[in-house]
C-alpha cells in the first residue's frame, strides 16, 4: 500500500494528513478516520505520532519517495499517544 491522503481508499492506516500549528504554538487534531481507531488491531493507543519538518504532498509529488513517506522530511518531534 502506498502512502496516501486521509480521504483515499488505499493508505497507511497512519496517514492522517497535514496538521497546522497556530501562532500560539499549539496544533489541534479533530477528525473521523475510517481506518484508525483508539483499540485494536489499528488502534492508536500506544502508537507514536511523529511530526515532520515539511508538509506531507500525501503520496502525489511524483517520486518513489513521495509514495513511501510523503516528501514530509526529517523527523522533528515524536510521542506515544495514551490517555489519562
Amino acid at each position: 500500500v502506498n502512502h496516501g491522503a486521509p480521504s483515499d481508499p488505499l493508505r497507511h492506516v497512519g496517514d492522517l494528513g497535514n496538521i497546522e500549528v497556530g501562532q500560539d504554538g499549539v496544533a489541534r487534531i479533530d477528525g473521523i478516520d475510517h481506518y484508525l481507531s483508539l483499540v485494536g488491531v489499528r488502534g492508536a493507543i500506544g502508537r507514536a505520532l511523529v511530526i515532520h519538518e515539511k508538509a506531507d504532498d500525501l503520496g502525489r509529488g511524483g517520486t518513489e519517495e513521495s509514495l513511501k513517506t510523503g516528501t514530509a522530511g526529517a523527523r522533528v518531534a515524536c510521542g506515544v499517544i495514551g490517555f489519562l
